[in-house]
């Protein structure tokens, strides 16, 4: 998601879960597919080098999550908790969120 727009509906229709390193907020697209948006901001994180590989490493857990994942605007906001974690603490905690997403937006079989 690149779109001022596509974050504001996110933020303002979705779905918020969330875990002490990441908050993340779910809005159903009509792309097909899931998208990712990324707020790691400088006050919580610290500098480019740590927000960057904070970034990549995002980036890289949702690209392996993807397939398993329903057509939704995902934006993953950085918590404080992730600052000091080791990237596998980082790694652990997005493969649970990708899961929690997976399920909580997963179609209900009762329709």
């Amino acid at each position: 998601m690149l779109r001022k727009v596509d974050f504001e509906n996110a933020y303002r229709l979705g779905r918020r879960l969330g875990d002490p390193m990441f908050s993340v907020s779910i809005c159903p697209n009509g792309t097909g597919g899931p998208r990712l948006g990324l707020s790691v901001g400088a006050k919580v994180i610290g500098n480019a080098v740590a927000r960057n590989k904070l970034r990549r490493i995002i980036r890289e857990s949702f690209r392996q999550a993807q397939h398993t994942l329903p057509a939704a605007d995902i934006i993953v906001g950085a918590r404080a908790a992730a600052r000091e974690a080791p990237a596998i603490r980082i790694r652990q905690s997005l493969t649970g969120l990708w899961q929690k997403v997976a399920t909580t937006c997963a179609p209900s079989s009762a329709s």
